[in-house]
């Protein structure tokens, strides 16, 4: 994500730019422009009414249903008060997000739009960067293909969510979001279920590849997510000897395993080609219904993104 700001939200390492391809180099992200406090609209642009002098007139956001301004500064609440004109209806609606807000009740989506905005706000986010982050979450997002044929899922397979993740076992991010998939699958039972998808990217991760073939082989044997934890959980430790270590740990057929690792190796393939399509450029990448989210690993966001595909 090309934006910086306070450590409040959006510092934290963020999906789909941790660790990056064969292809690119992951560059640091350019300081936001300088801007100064947001306006609201001026008279006759279809945002704010305005007096008979023509000074803008601000509704206040309060009144809308599902906002909360508590710890925002007047500016931030100005920048809100543009946006909330300004953006569409988050349902693909031809009205604004207050319209939206105000009398289109259906329009769960708008909602969770609007609560972005204000945590960006109160994030530091400057009005400009707000709106970009928003437009690649909700009106223009990116989006990809993910095939469930012969993947191991976890979770309910008939769940109405389903999340998809490129990932690397070498990489130290992907480590990290694996508490986060973990909680939300606990949590959310039978609504959501994950499909893990292998990106190993051997620039960076040598031992990443044969990993990868190790745990589809292990799935073979009905044991993909007990090899899949084992990895992540010892990632320091993945050479061969150590492969065969854990597929013994887990009372695998080493014999059958071992056979099993160059079909392996090439579903491992057909995956990162699956990758490389979406255009990935880092890891993890990880798709809500198809959606790519653009949040740090945390859980609240992720659950956040989740909830309103759930509320849809």
């Amino acid at each position: 994500m090309p934006y910086r700001g306070p450590v409040t939200l959006f510092a934290a390492l963020v999906v789909c730019a941790a660790c990056a391809n064969n292809k690119s180099e992951a560059k640091p992200p350019a300081p936001p422009p300088t801007e100064g406090p947001s306006k609201a609209p001026a008279a006759g642009s279809g945002g704010a009414p305005a007096d008979k002098a023509g000074k803008p007139i601000a509704e206040d956001p309060a009144k809308l249903p599902g906002v909360d301004l508590t710890g925002l500064d007047p500016s931030q609440v100005d920048a809100l008060n543009r946006l909330l004109d300004e953006k569409s209806s988050a349902c693909g609606k031809g009205h604004s997000l207050r319209t939206s807000l105000k009398s289109d009740a259906g329009c769960k989506r708008s909602v969770f739009g609007v609560r972005y905005i204000i945590r960006l706000l109160k994030a530091g986010y400057l009005g400009s960067e707000v709106e970009e982050i928003y437009d690649k979450r909700f009106t223009s997002p990116d989006k990809g293909q993910c095939d469930l044929k012969d993947v191991s899922l976890r979770g309910n397979p008939n769940a109405p969510v389903t999340l998809c993740e490129f990932s690397d076992f070498q990489c130290p991010h992907c480590k990290l979001m694996e508490p986060v998939l973990s909680r939300v699958l606990e949590e959310l039972g039978n609504q959501v279920k994950l499909a893990y998808k292998n990106y190993p990217i051997s620039k960076l991760h040598p031992e990443a590849r044969e990993a990868a073939a190790a745990v589809v082989a292990a799935g073979r044997q009905g044991k993909f997510w007990q090899m899949h934890d084992k990895l992540f959980a010892n990632q320091e430790k993945l050479s061969p000897v150590d492969l065969e270590g854990y597929a013994r740990d887990l009372k695998l057929d080493v014999k059958k395993w071992k056979a099993d690792l160059p079909g392996a190796a090439e579903q491992v393939e057909r995956e990162h080609a699956e990758g490389e399509k979406n255009e990935i450029t880092g890891t993890p990448t990880l798709y809500i219904n198809g959606r790519k989210y653009g949040g740090p690993l945390r859980y609240e966001e992720v659950r956040d993104w989740i909830d309103e595909e759930l509320a849809r």
